[in-house]
């Protein structure tokens, strides 16, 4: 399953439409049709996309990196989960998966 598809399933799983996923993390419903729609692109979601991804809760839970980013565990993850990795932890974490996915997707 590719990060689009993971995408995807947040927007049926908050039970929202695209144009709504779209103004629930504040982004142009442009960039949400090329990140998950099949008639789009179907892009990487940016640096920016991604952060609003995981700052997004449910049920007290937040949206899991290793999930989002590598389609590993869990969806979602309790706060306190979380809370062991520090900010500057997470933000590597993004920064080296980015990387290789941008890698990725030049060699594909």
């Amino acid at each position: 399953m590719s990060i689009n598809t993971r995408v995807a399933w947040l927007i049926q799983d908050f039970g929202d439409s695209e144009n709504a996923f779209a103004k629930r993390l504040e982004v142009s419903s442009s960039v949400m049709f090329n990140i998950v729609n099949p008639k789009g692109r179907l892009s990487y979601p940016s640096g920016p996309v991604l952060e609003k991804l995981l700052a997004l809760e449910k049920d007290g839970q937040k949206i899991s990196a290793e999930w989002l980013m590598r389609g590993e565990g869990e969806p979602y993850i309790s706060n306190h989960q979380q809370a062991i990795a520090s900010p500057q932890e997470a933000l590597e974490y993004l920064r080296l998966t980015i990387e290789e996915l941008q890698k990725n997707s030049k060699s594909e």
